[in-house]
C-alpha cells in the first residue's frame, strides 16, 4: 500500500518519473525524465524566442513615452502565435499524466503480486 501511494505522489508533485525509479522501471525514468526536460526546455526556449520577437518589434519610443512599458510588451505577445507553446504545454501534460498513471499501476500490481 505505501508504495502504490509514494510512486504517483513523486511522478506527480516531484519529477515525473521519480515514480517508475520507486518501482524499479529504471529505462522508463530515465526516458520520461529524458521527455520531460527536453519538452520544459522546449518550452522556456520558446516563451524567450516570443519575447524576444515582442521587444524587437517595437520601437524605442514606446518604452520611452510609455509609463506602462510591460502594458505594450503584453499587447506585442497577444498578437503572436501561441500554437508551438500549447502544443509543448499539452505534450508535457500527457507525459506527467502518464507518468503518474504508469507509477500508479505497476506499484498496484507490484504489491498485488507480493500479497
Amino acid at each position: 500500500m505505501k508504495r502504490t501511494i509514494l510512486a504517483p505522489i513523486l511522478s506527480a508533485f516531484i519529477l515525473p518519473g521519480l515514480g517508475q525509479v520507486l518501482n524499479r522501471q529504471f529505462l522508463k525514468a530515465g526516458l520520461l525524465m529524458a521527455a520531460d526536460a527536453i519538452l520544459f526546455l522546449a518550452l522556456i526556449i520558446k516563451i524567450l524566442y516570443d519575447l524576444n520577437k515582442a521587444f524587437l518589434a517595437l520601437p524605442v519610443e514606446t518604452f520611452e513615452k510609455n509609463p506602462h512599458p510591460f502594458a505594450v510588451v503584453a499587447q506585442a505577445l497577444s498578437r503572436q502565435d501561441k500554437t508551438l507553446l500549447l502544443i509543448l504545454v499539452l505534450v508535457l501534460m500527457v507525459v506527467w499524466a502518464y507518468a503518474v498513471w504508469d507509477a500508479f499501476s505497476v506499484a498496484r500490481k507490484s504489491e498485488k503480486g507480493q500479497a
